[in-house]
């Protein structure tokens, strides 16, 4: 099995991109992280589905964690409402935020090389080479796992209470 037995099209977002945007994106996908694109439309960075999540949790609610058991529902739609302006762009810029460099890798790759290169730069995803704008191709963490435990003997699960 190769890395191009892997390939998926994924989502996209630019810095313009709204938190919401990107929140819908991994929400409809299920996706652990969302591929930056440049100004060029080629993918280049990744950031996490947690660090786009804290661009819709206020910086004073984290801040504050008994803030956000005090708000009621109302004040909570305000919250959302608002933080969901903001762009990829601010996480992007925002120091405490680990943009991950993309890692490439060949479409010929095995499973284990590609494995082994994920797990080295602790990436979740990863481009395949030759492929880039719009027709990118990537492997998610996700279907690497999958394929690894293909190749493993099921877990006996039973259990002899004898």
């Amino acid at each position: 099995m190769r890395a191009s037995d892997l390939q998926v099209s994924l989502p996209m977002v630019a810095r313009e991109t709204t938190a919401l945007e990107a929140a819908r994106a991994i929400a409809a996908d299920d996706l652990v992280g969302l591929v930056i694109a440049d100004s060029a439309g080629v993918p280049s960075a990744v950031v996490s589905a947690v660090d786009v999540l804290g661009l819709l949790v206020p910086s004073y609610v984290v801040d504050d964690m008994a803030l956000a058991g005090v708000l009621d529902e109302q004040a909570a739609e305000e919250v959302w409402a608002k933080a969901g302006q903001n762009t990829i762009g601010q996480l992007i810029d925002d120091d405490r935020v680990h943009i991950y460099e993309l890692l490439r890798v060949d479409a010929d790759d095995t499973i284990l090389e590609v494995a082994a290169r994920m797990a080295n730069a602790r990436a979740q995803i990863a481009l395949i080479k030759g492929s880039s704008g719009s027709d990118a191709q990537f492997v998610t963490l996700t279907a690497l796992m999958d394929s690894i435990l293909t190749f493993c003997a099921p877990s006996d699960t039973s259990h002899d209470d004898a």
